[in-house]
């Protein structure tokens, strides 16, 4: 089974209920986010959906990679190469340096659906779930 780096838009779908993002989360064994991905999802939440979220992480055996020098010097490059979004680069090199899958619902941040280390595995318009993929195996 592939390993995965999850992106923010699931986690935050997760926290709204969304049930394919929770069916997601719990699809692999080996599962991290990174510090960034964290951050963008708990400064939604309030402290007591922090507690929850930070429990539905740790019941998931989903791991917080904290950033370290190489993804640091990674994510700068990919940033003067590609002109992305600095957190998007975080968590390109944080996936790309783990040989991990960046599951996300927008592969346009990571170098597009042609990167075979990016998953999307649904489509959300206006919270309507649509494309659903199967995990991989």
């Amino acid at each position: 089974m592939a390993i995965a780096l999850f992106d923010s838009n699931i986690l935050i779908d997760h926290t709204l209920g969304i049930k394919e993002a929770t069916i997601e989360l719990a699809g692999y064994d080996d599962a991290a986010i990174s510090t960034i991905c964290w951050m963008e999802t708990a400064c939604l939440l309030t402290p007591p959906q922090i507690i929850k979220f930070d429990l539905d992480l740790a019941d998931a055996g989903i791991i917080i990679q904290q950033t370290t020098p190489e993804i640091m010097r990674r994510a700068a490059e990919l940033r003067r190469q590609m002109k992305k979004k600095l957190p998007d680069c975080i968590i390109w090199a944080t996936a790309e340096i783990q040989g991990r899958l960046i599951v996300t619902r927008n592969p346009n941040d990571f170098g597009g659906t042609t990167n075979p280390l990016v998953r999307v595995p649904y489509k959300n318009t206006d919270g309507v779930i649509t494309d659903v993929t199967p995990l991989p195996p």
